[in-house]
């Protein structure tokens, strides 16, 4: 215990000396300085969380935190072991995300600063809940088959390219468009993430039929298949009878209502969950 307390004494010590607090002068480029990192640290991770490499920047951070308790507690062995790993793990890392890491950076060169502050995030997500909604029953009640992928934590990137790139707003004349019969794109799944569709005529992977009831289509197997990989919501109308379902966690929930289904979308999809914002949607 008195080690960690003198480690923790010494990196205190070193921290104030590198910051160089000597004049008040000094104290405004130190609070500058510290805005500006964290404005830049809540910008790429904003960007990057878009991406697969957020669940690994995760795990990174895990370890680094490990490495801390280690070194303060002077663990030799898990020290010595996380220090090669710091050495090496990041190169190869970097190496494995390659695309990623482009992605963001052209991300980065493209956007805006001031949208790391955008709050209205949420407020997009319950129009295109609206919208989605709006669609799907009015296609439930013309019996227009139709499968809706609502991406969450887990991104379908393998889904994503094997379908067409579509990178709009969600709208109910859309997605009407994209499910009408025999146009080029009714076939296969549209994936929407956050407040876009992503893309459309993705093909998805089947559940096993003990999963899924025989009574149901491959439609619904699809529906299940996605969610028992992935912590997707996946809506699915039947071109049969027109009935509503939803999916999640490879189980359906069938014979929804438009109304009911937009308040399981809300639900699983909102995070705030302010009652305001569930009373715009309905609206």
């Amino acid at each position: 215990m008195q080690n960690i307390i003198k480690s923790l004494g010494e990196m205190l010590d070193v921290i104030i000396r590198t910051l160089d607090l000597s004049s008040p002068l000094r104290y405004v480029i130190t609070a500058i300085d510290i805005i500006l990192v964290i404005t830049l640290i809540v910008y790429i991770t904003k960007i990057i969380k878009k991406t697969r490499a957020g669940q690994i920047v995760k795990g990174v951070l895990l370890l680094a935190f490990i490495y801390i308790v280690a070194k303060l507690s002077n663990m030799v062995v898990l020290t010595f072991l996380l220090d090669n790993f710091m050495s090496y793990g990041i190169i190869l890392l970097l190496i494995v995300f390659q695309p990623e890491l482009r992605n963001v950076f052209e991300k980065l060169g493209r956007s805006k600063l001031v949208d790391v502050f955008d709050m209205d995030d949420n407020i997009l997500v319950k129009h295109a809940i609206s919208e989605t909604t709006k669609a799907v029953e009015i296609m439930s009640m013309k019996q227009i088959g139709a499968l809706i992928v609502f991406e969450r934590n887990t991104k379908v990137a393998e889904v994503l390219k094997e379908g067409i790139p579509l990178n709009s707003k969600v709208s109910s004349e859309l997605i009407q468009n994209i499910f009408m019969p025999r146009t080029p794109l009714h076939d296969g799944a549209v994936v929407i993430s956050g407040s876009e569709i992503l893309a459309a005529k993705c093909i998805l992977p089947l559940a096993s039929e003990v999963s899924v009831p025989k009574s149901l289509g491959t439609r619904h197997r699809a529906a299940v298949g996605i969610t028992e990989i992935s912590d997707a919501l996946v809506v699915v109308v039947s071109e049969e009878t027109g009935t509503i379902s939803l999916a999640e966690g490879g189980k359906l929930i069938r014979d929804l209502t438009a109304d009911s289904l937009r308040d399981l979308l809300v639900k699983k999809l909102d995070r705030t969950k302010t009652n305001v914002i569930k009373n715009i949607v309905k609206k």
